[in-house]
């Protein structure tokens, strides 16, 4: 299966409800680290909180670990070189992140506790509006991005956008609390699986619809 077909099968199941949230996020950001080639990869989302504009984390794939982690909220107040440079390039490509003026302020909180070199962030765009970005982290030594691999993203960003929308803005349907907790490794919540309809009384001309 191509890149492409792979990620609109992802989008897919999220549509015909086959899968929840919580597994869309982990298949697509699995998908987007082997397609890149990278040791983690995220999608996030820009959000309005009481410290400003921030980007909060929906899921975070960890090759090492091979599962989803958590991730804290980045917010433009404390990381006002990446916020920029991402607003205004639509990504940021940082081979040396610890020495790029975009992503040099993250060393001593997020580079070095992780043994990340390199960062990738591209952003997506909903009706031409950004809506979050992906992105690629590198553990262990320095990766140079490559061309091709900001384009990947950005058409993965193009594929999945819808999905992504959907995914990012669905409510729980029996849980009062808020969508997200910021800082918690376990902010995804499950989508509301849809309801059968009841089959129609003998006679019905409409023969009942099977889930696709």
């Amino acid at each position: 299966m191509t890149d492409g077909r792979l990620i609109q099968e992802i989008c897919g199941r999220l549509d015909r409800g086959e899968t929840d949230r919580d597994q869309f996020f982990d298949q697509l950001t699995r998908a987007v680290a082997d397609m890149v080639g990278c040791t983690r990869c995220g999608v996030w989302v820009f959000v309005d909180t009481a410290e400003g504009r921030a980007l909060r984390c929906m899921a975070m794939y960890d090759r090492r670990l091979d599962r989803i982690v958590g991730a804290a909220d980045i917010y433009n107040a404390d990381s006002g070189p990446y916020f920029e440079a991402l607003v205004r390039e639509g990504c940021v490509v940082a081979s040396d992140a610890r020495s790029d003026p975009a992503t040099a302020g993250f060393l001593d909180h997020y580079l070095l506790p992780l043994d990340l070199h390199s960062l990738l962030d591209v952003c997506f765009s909903i009706n031409g509006v950004p809506f979050g970005a992906f992105s690629c982290e590198q553990a262990g030594a320095t990766l140079h991005w490559t061309q091709r691999q900001v384009q990947m993203l950005r058409q993965v960003g193009s594929r999945a956008s819808l999905a992504l929308l959907h995914a990012a803005t669905a409510t729980p349907d029996t849980q009062p609390a808020a969508l997200w907790e910021p800082s918690s490794p376990n902010r995804l919540l499950t989508m509301p699986a849809p309801l059968e309809l009841d089959a129609p009384p003998p006679g019905h001309p409409e023969r009942r619809r099977e889930p696709k």
